[in-house]
């Protein structure tokens, strides 16, 4: 969700619900942190991720690698759904803290609710990171781990670039109003389109990052654009596969159509030319360097963890390139 989230953004994927627990999941013993021996250099650790919500696909392929990731690292791992409820994201880092695990990493919908938490980590010793969504100043962070919502939203403004060479009308569908993503990604296509002045912003409905609203609204935008009255239509998020579907069944194939993230539906709309391009922001890459960096942080190899922030990159994925680069997830 970062995205994209998103989207940080979330950074994404606001689709059907996968099969991943809504609750605590742990991938070992649940004790409260890693046992150790008298000298403590073989000590296992327990790190926790306070996700903004585990059944969002992209989330869900976040979730997924960061806890296969520190498997393999030796690691125990606890992961708390925060159901993207604000109060209850800030509970799950207070109940981290409560467990007195050796590193907390946050992924929240707000980049405000979980620092009064994440301050609770600070007092008790416990190293907090930001994976996935960047945080507000206020808190003590190790790091932030994950894209930059404006870079990905440069991204989106070069494929706008690209699709329409001779410029045109375009419509925005945003993620949710305010969140980091919604806000970030826009300022960034904006930062590129403000070079290129045939290109014209004439919408910027809200399609929340969900399937079924990025539906209606782009049927809303066909009804009241049609043919010769609108060039493109960009998603801040994976969900505009949906819309360009629709669109290629009812003749519209005028348009073209951008999305954001690269979920194996986006993939496969690239593949058919429905959709034009989008931005790949990685979920496993994310998973995997938040398990990563957590264990370079607790066994002293901070050289190797990039202060303050550690932006992923953010391929842009056209028919060009598809099939030479696949997607990671499905959602």
């Amino acid at each position: 969700m970062s995205a994209s989230i998103p989207a940080r953004t979330f950074r994404r994927g606001l689709a059907a619900a996968t099969a991943v627990a809504s609750l605590t999941v742990f991938t070992a013993a649940c004790g409260d942190s890693g046992s150790t021996d008298a000298g403590g250099e073989n000590k296992t650790f327990t790190i926790g991720l306070a996700n903004a919500d585990t059944t969002i696909p992209f989330l869900a392929s976040m979730n997924s690698a960061f806890e296969a990731e520190a498997k393999r690292l030796g690691m125990k791992t606890v992961t708390l759904n925060g159901g993207l409820d604000n109060a209850k994201q800030a509970a799950n880092v207070e109940t981290l803290v409560a467990r007195h695990v050796d590193l907390i990493l946050v992924c929240s919908s707000s980049p405000t609710a979980v620092i009064p938490a994440i301050k609770q980590a600070n007092r008790a010793g416990i190293p907090v990171m930001a994976l996935n969504a960047q945080l507000s100043p206020g808190a003590d962070l190790v790091t932030y781990i994950g894209a930059s919502d404006f870079q990905y939203g440069q991204g989106e403004g070069k494929l706008i670039v690209q699709a329409l060479p001779k410029g045109g009308k375009i419509a925005i569908e945003l993620g949710p109003l305010g969140d980091t993503p919604q806000v970030e990604r826009l300022k960034g296509i904006k930062d590129v389109l403000k070079s290129h002045h045939d290109i014209k912003i004439v919408a910027t409905p809200v399609d929340n990052f969900k399937n079924s609203e990025n539906l209606s609204v782009t049927q809303d935008l066909l009804s009241k654009y049609p043919k010769g009255k609108l060039d493109a239509i960009v998603a801040e998020g994976p969900e505009m596969y949906v819309g360009a579907q629709y669109a290629r069944k009812v003749g519209r194939n005028e348009i073209r159509f951008i999305a954001g993230d690269y979920s194996k539906q986006v993939e496969a709309a690239i593949t058919s030319g429905a959709l034009y391009g989008t931005v790949n922001q990685s979920p496993v890459l994310e998973g995997k360097l938040g398990a990563q960096y957590a264990k370079y942080w607790l066994t002293g190899q901070k050289d190797k963890v990039k202060q303050p922030n550690y932006y992923i990159p953010l391929p842009l994925i056209t028919k060009d390139n598809v099939d030479a680069d696949p997607a990671e997830w499905s959602g």
